[in-house]
């Protein structure tokens, strides 16, 4: 920071300070240096916490100013001003070096901290500094000391609550994005707040609370400015109508009525950023999770299918919800060491982290098995008993299927497991199921596994699904096997691109364009040869 622009700041600060000074002594009563109403302690505070701790001789020049035309004696003046500074110094110093705090207020954590060490500890120094300097040249007498020190301590307060937090977030939020796309939402919330807040204090009966909710609104659907925003429509209407003897504490004495209504206003201002900062973490976990799902969707689906001579592969997978969420189902299309492929589809039930683990174990096990075993029941058998050694909560549906290479095409075995049935769609339009399940993977030991066998020519594909393609719409949109085979029979020979596409075209979404409840995972695994156009 240059020189010039560095004593700009603290001559603006000090006026700034100056200013407010003389605004809140104008609201004393028994004492014309002090206040319930106090705003310089926030401004003070926010300048040094957010430009730097050498800001200080502008919030000592400001008091000085504010404080030399109260009439008090010259010590007295010294004291309160360096009580003042020190408070400020005291605030900024405690957040800004001894704890995490950051002036966004989008954490808990920093609404608490502002709350402790600002509001209620460094608030203290002046108050005890400014209340001893008035006793020291007689201006109290020492039975006036604790209400006079009471007094101090709780409009500095509520200038830390206050005032404090409205120049925090409005240097640390702007330009204020959430504001732009609500204008006519925030314009319309903030005038509804007025009239509240103008109706409970114009009238004697407690009806303070009607404003509360609209506070609530605000902060969470505006964040932290909607918080401040409505904390200051709150302090600039219901503060000069207690002072002006109206509202539900016009019956208290002159200091007392404004200490009453500056703690309400506090209360909002608490509340408000307390629930933007509850918000803010959420949608900061929630954009970690999702962040998190993408990076392990990533990991526990193949980057891409391997090329395998003679064989055609197309896949398509759309996770349900927004922001991908971790789903279960799972894919793999590999070479095995004998010359075989083999083919792999399941869905993990469930979703999350859950999900998650048990797609990881289901794929790795089903690979490691793989290379011991060659019966596709026998590698599920394997999986199952992964599982349930695992928990028998999280059970998963999957097909292994594999093909062994012959002069007349591939010689298919598979075996099910509470999967929907693969379905062999022949060069001539002929669709045929493949098998029938078992029950799913991971409920008991012995669920019956077994394989079924087919010839597959040049030309005809192997098409596997999740029931995210039957029922990812349900129930508004369910797909039945009939519907997806009289789909796929015009691209008998098609290609495994052409084929996995009129698949896909079964599930699409329903006129009220809901999304989907299912990840929906396709696979087609095609032998070369046999190509012609699809029918139609």
């Amino acid at each position: 920071m240059n020189r010039k622009r560095y004593l700009v700041m603290v001559i603006g600060l000090a006026a700034l300070y100056y200013g407010a000074a003389k605004l809140g002594l104008s609201l004393a009563f028994e004492t014309p240096s002090v206040t319930a109403v106090w705003a310089p302690t926030g401004i003070s505070l926010a300048a040094l916490v957010l430009f730097g701790l050498r800001l200080w001789p502008g919030v000592a020049l400001g008091a000085l100013l504010a404080n030399a035309w109260t009439g008090v004696p010259l010590l007295a003046v010294l004291g309160i001003t360096a009580g003042n500074t020190l408070e400020a110094l005291v605030g900024a110093y405690l957040l800004t070096r001894l704890t995490s705090f950051n002036p966004k207020l989008d954490r808990v954590a920093d609404v608490a901290w502002l709350v402790l060490l600002g509001a209620i500890l460094s608030t203290t120094v002046s108050a005890t500094a400014g209340t001893l300097s008035l006793l020291a040249a007689g201006e109290i007498g020492g039975g006036d000391f604790g209400s006079t020190w009471r007094t101090w301590w709780l409009g500095d307060m509520g200038g830390d609550l206050v005032v404090a937090p409205a120049l925090m977030v409005a240097v640390t939020h702007w330009p204020f994005r959430r504001v732009p796309r609500r204008l006519i939402e925030a314009a319309a919330l903030s005038l509804l707040l007025a009239v509240t807040v103008a109706f409970c204090f114009t009238r004697e009966t407690p009806i303070t609370f009607l404003m509360v909710p609209l506070a609530v609104v605000a902060a969470l659907r505006f964040r932290q400015p909607g918080a401040v925003v409505a904390t200051l429509l709150t302090a600039a209407i219901a503060i000069p109508l207690t002072e002006d003897m109206q509202g539900p504490f016009a019956d208290y004495a002159g200091d007392d009525r404004l200490i009453l209504a500056q703690l309400f206003v506090g209360t909002i201002s608490l509340t408000g950023l307390a629930l933007a900062a509850v918000v803010s973490e959420r949608q900061r976990a929630e954009e970690a999770i999702r962040g998190l799902s993408t990076t392990l969707q990533e990991s526990l689906l193949p980057a891409e299918l391997p090329p395998i001579r003679g064989i055609e592969t197309a896949v398509h997978f759309s996770p349900a919800g927004e922001g991908g969420i971790v789903g279960g189902d799972f894919y793999e299309v590999a070479e095995n060491t004998d010359g075989s492929i083999g083919i792999t589809i399941g869905d993990a039930l469930g979703k999350g982290a859950i999900a998650a683990a048990d797609t990881a174990l289901a794929r790795y096990t089903i690979r490691a098995a793989a290379l011991r075993e060659s019966r596709p029941s026998r590698i599920l058998g394997l999986l199952n008993e992964a599982m349930l050694g695992q928990s028998a909560d999280h059970p998963c549906t999957a097909v292994y299927a594999r093909l062994d290479r012959n002069a007349g095409g591939a010689f298919l075995t598979a075996s099910i497991g509470g999967h929907p049935k693969p379905l062999i769609l022949r060069t001539d339009g002929t669709v045929e199921p493949v098998g029938s399940p078992a029950p799913p993977l991971g409920i008991r030991p012995d669920i019956g596994l077994g394989d079924f066998r087919a010839q597959l020519a040049p030309g005809d594909a192997l098409v596997l699904y999740t029931d995210g393609l039957t029922d990812a719409y349900a129930p508004a949109r369910l797909v039945g096997p009939g519907e997806i085979a009289a789909a796929l029979r015009p691209y008998g020979g098609a290609g495994a691109a052409q084929i996995l596409e009129a698949a896909r075209r079964t599930a699409s979404p329903p006129p009220d364009g809901r999304p989907p409840r299912d990840d929906m995972l396709l696979l087609v695994v095609r032998l070369a040869g046999g190509d012609r156009e699809p029918a139609g």
